[in-house]
């Protein structure tokens, strides 16, 4: 106690002081999630009464931009049927697909080129999330080489957009490590960014803003006091991951020991009623070494009651295999 009976202050620990600038980092990162919904929601709120008035929210032109890239995929691509490319496809499509080509004679120089090495090369669907004009599918793709009949097998987290019905523009997240081993070298690089689309559904808008909070929370600070938009249980599907929030959180842990400095890049965002998908890079130095890492990656997550309660990746595990990380 004072002279004056006042209690006195304990001097400030370096801890107690940590401890305060991390919770101003992980409110400055809230605030900012929020203010990106704020800031767009009266284009949301005019999209939503007009959808409500068609089908109470629901997102109409995702679903027609899904049944494009679907039918694409299943009408072309499984059947082999590249006379029927245009019929999907704008003549003006966009490639940013390092190493790739543009336009539909570009889109079919390339797809003849690689099914010459692997002739039997087709793709299974396993996750399809659509909002607005972008179709995001998260894809498994398997064929022979034509000279040896070894088994090259790569997983993809395919980005597209669709105008007046025909595909337009394409993005990706592949694992292109998969394919070095037979020669397959395409370049790595910067991918273009879009906006993040708030005038979905409420449903979509939501799971936006979990997908904000939970960057802008657990993944720039895992061991924050805050609550998770990830549930305890997470259901995982990314290989090498143990399930459940700790498995997460240890992995993210172990790539911000190897790069202090990690930082993220969101390059697209998709939502669907039920999903939230993110792609972005990831992008640090190496401690000790300096060693750059720029991960090009895509992130599923499937909501449910507010909460992440499943998670989906795909990776170019180019960027991390030298450094170990999974």
């Amino acid at each position: 106690m004072n002279d004056d009976n006042r209690p006195c202050e304990e001097p400030a620990t370096e801890g107690r002081k940590k401890g305060r600038t991390l919770r101003r980092l992980l409110v400055v990162g809230v605030i900012g999630a929020l203010l990106a919904v704020l800031t767009s929601g009266s284009a949301g709120a005019a999209d939503d009464s007009r959808a409500a008035a068609h089908g109470l929210g629901t997102d109409t032109r995702g679903e027609q931009s899904k049944r494009v890239v679907l039918g694409f995929y299943r009408e072309v691509l499984a059947e082999q049927r590249l006379d029927r490319v245009r019929e999907f496809m704008r003549e003006d499509y966009v490639q940013h697909s390092p190493g790739l080509k543009s336009g539909v004679d570009g889109y079919l120089e390339d797809y003849k080129l690689f099914h010459s090495v692997f002739p039997d090369l087709a793709g299974t669907i396993h996750q399809v999330v659509a909002q607005g004009d972008k179709v995001m599918l998260l894809a498994t793709f398997k064929g022979h080489h034509a000279g040896t009949g070894k088994e090259l097998v790569f997983e993809t987290a395919e980005l597209y957009r669709v105008q007046d019905g025909k595909i337009a523009e394409h993005w990706d997240a592949v694992d292109y490590a998969a394919m070095q081993e037979f020669g397959v070298n395409l370049p790595g690089g910067d991918q273009p960014a879009t906006r993040s689309d708030w005038r979905g559904t409420k449903e979509q808008r939501r799971n936006l803003v979990t997908l904000l909070y939970a960057i802008n929370t657990f993944y720039r600070q895992p061991q924050a006091p805050v609550p998770s938009a990830i549930a305890p249980d997470l259901v995982q599907h990314q290989r090498g991951l143990e399930p459940g929030l700790d498995g997460l959180r240890d992995n993210l842990r172990s790539y911000r020991e190897r790069f202090p400095d990690l930082t993220f890049e969101i390059k697209h965002t998709v939502a669907s009623q039920d999903k939230a998908v993110v792609f972005w890079v990831w992008r640090g130095h190496e401690k000790g070494t300096g060693k750059e890492l720029a991960l090009n990656r895509a992130d599923l997550f499937r909501v449910e009651r507010g909460r992440f309660v499943e998670h989906w990746s795909r990776l170019d595990y180019r960027a991390v295999n030298p450094f170990g990380l999974k």
